[in-house]
Parts: C-alpha cells; structure tokens; sequence
C-alpha cells in the first residue's frame, strides 16, 4: 500500500481478520416525502406500536412521510424496520442487501432511510461510486483500505451522534460529507475482488489508535493536512508532494473575479469564521500574492492585515467556483485571477496519483 506511505505518517495496516465483521448503519436517503419499500417475504417491525407482521411473496410497503406538527422535534422518531428472508430489500426502485430502518429526519420535513449491512458488502458498493471500478486492482485495494478505515472510525467513535447531540440511529451518511456508497448492482467483478483481497484491513496508528482516513480526487501536486484545511490537527498526517496525478484527470483551472464580486465571499469568511464584524471595503481593499502552497490569503482591509484560510474561502463560495484548496491569486486592481491545480481538500489519499 505505497500510496499510503505519500500521505500518511506513522501508519500501519492493522489485520482484523480475527474479529466478526461489524455491520454499519448508512443514512442513504434524507428528508424524502415517500418512501417506497418492496421485496420478497417482508417482514416489517412497527415502532410505535412494537408489533412485527409478515408478508408472503412478493409485496409493496409505503410509507407517507409529510410532517405533522405535533411531531415537530429535533430529535429523530423511529417508524419501522423492513427486512427481507431474500436478503434484498428495494428502496424506491432501487435494490440493497441487509435491512432497513425508517425514521423521521431530524427537522421533520421528511424521513430518512437507513441501510444496516455488513461492512464488507458495504465497500463493495462505494468503491465503484468513490473511484473508477475500471482503475487497477492495485488503486482499488488501497481505496478500500482507507474507506473501510474511515468507516471503521466513524463506527467505533459513534462520532455522527457525538457532533449531533443525540442519537442519529446511524453511523455515517451516503454523501460527499463522508462517504458515497451505492445499491446491490453497482458492485463489479473487481470491486468485489477488492474488497475481498483487503478483508479486515484498516489503517491505524503504531500504537493501534483509530483515526479517520481521509481521501480526495487529485491533490495538483501536493497533499494538505487535516488542520490547513479545517480546524483540528490529527496525528499521522504530514503534507508531501505527489508527482503522480498530474498527468491524470481533469487540468489545472483558473477563475477571474470582479473585485467587488469577490468582497461579498470574503465578508462572510471573516464573520463566520474569523469572528470579524467589520464591513470589508469593497473598493480599496487588496489581497496579497500568493503561491499553491501557502495556506493562507494576506489580506488588507483599511490598512488592517487580516489573514484568510483559502480552504474557507472555498467553502463559502463552493466547489464549483474554486475546484481545491491549491490555489495562488493575483490581485490585479479591478480583478482578481485565481489559478488552481487538483480538485477536492486535497488530505490524505490522492485517488488520482494511486491510479
């Protein structure tokens, strides 16, 4: 697993062969007015009223989920577990292993649906949808590895309830947030074969601590640490170059923005994050030039200095406008032109340079 060494510092594959494999608990859909649930020999478990009933051959399951305002709490309400004898279960249309349970979002405009699975089966479904299934077995191992980490650390820290304040009912979300898994038929002959050839493995620590492992589309060159781009630092992590993605995937990119445009951006990363009230001038106010590998914008704002994370400015104004968070700018009066390599936060594994 070379790729790791890149980007990962005191690391270790960690066999957990020994162990039963655990099961995982995947929110795959949020907030949905309907959700439709069919399958073979359904066996459904009513929460509210802690009654199971049992369907014979092959059946449809509604469920109507529009808010009613009694039920209005922050906390999410359990409504049902479906389970099939088959094995597979259809969530509108589309068909999943394990079972499912069902539950109010946590605003209340909707349910959510939770797939419980075995880990491995899991992997064996978000590897086609987080990297090409036609990529060499050798990336695809090596992706497994750290999906099946991040899993594992999301499971064993109950961290999703943690950061919520309550208990969410799962362990991670299908989504760019953590991670995107996908349905029974989005697993391959080769995604499978990965899965199954890294059986139990996770990364750790030496001294065996879980940490979470993180991985992104194309770093431009070089990979970030978890504290240049959000707030904490983790052990294990160490930026390095990567001399590997550059002649894969999408080019580099640039933007020019309208200075005044640009103010409103940069007015909203220092009162939200920066804790900074005061009206940036959106006339005379400049920005100094800055190479990929600074991590931080200088800024200049009626003869005040200010500092401003890039990887904040790319989360106010989006992925879209700024692709990573490896970017120079130059201010040049009236514009500002914003020149970028790789895509995505640029920690941990870079998916391209594996490939």
């Amino acid at each position: 697993l070379f790729v790791f060494s890149i980007c990962l510092m005191n690391s270790f594959v960690n066999m957990a062969l020994a162990k039963p494999v655990p099961q995982i608990k995947v929110r795959i859909a949020h907030s949905k007015q309907k959700v439709l649930v069919s399958g073979l020999d359904l066996n459904r478990y009513i929460w509210p009223k802690k009654s199971w009933r049992v369907y014979k051959g092959q059946k449809k399951i509604q469920f109507n989920c529009k808010s009613k305002k009694s039920l209005r709490n922050k906390k999410p309400i359990r409504l049902a577990l479906v389970r099939s004898k088959a094995g597979f279960v259809s969530i509108n249309h589309e068909k999943y292993q394990g079972k499912f349970h069902i539950q109010t979002s946590e605003n209340f405009n909707g349910c959510d649906v939770i797939n419980e699975l075995s880990l491995e089966e899991y992997l064996s479904t978000l590897l086609p949808k987080e990297m090409n299934s036609n990529w060499p077995i050798e990336a695809l191992k090596a992706q497994a590895v750290a999906a099946r980490s991040y899993a594992h650390f999301k499971i064993e820290t109950n961290q999703v309830s943690k950061t919520k304040g309550f208990v969410t009912n799962y362990d991670l979300e299908s989504s760019e947030k953590h991670q995107v898994s996908g349905s029974y038929h989005d697993a391959t002959a080769k995604t499978i074969r990965a899965t199954r050839e890294t059986r139990g493995e996770i990364l750790t620590l030496q001294n065996n601590k879980i940490t979470p492992i993180f991985f992104h589309s194309k770093c431009g060159g070089r990979t970030l640490t978890p504290e240049k781009v959000w707030q904490n630092k983790l052990e294990g992590y160490r930026s390095v170059d990567c001399p590997f993605c550059h002649k894969h995937g999408k080019k580099d990119w640039s933007r020019t923005y309208n200075k005044f445009y640009l103010a409103k951006s940069i007015q909203r990363v220092l009162k939200h994050y920066n804790k900074d009230t005061n009206k940036v001038n959106k006339e005379d106010y400049s920005l100094g030039k800055s190479d990929n590998k600074q991590t931080y914008i200088n800024m200049m704002n009626d003869n005040q200095p200010k500092l401003i994370k890039k990887s904040r400015l790319r989360s106010v104004m989006g992925r879209s406008e700024l692709p990573s968070n490896l970017f120079s700018l130059i201010d040049s009066g009236k514009y500002i032109q914003i020149k970028g390599s790789g895509f995505g936060h640029g920690v941990g594994m870079c998916q391209f340079g594996a490939k």
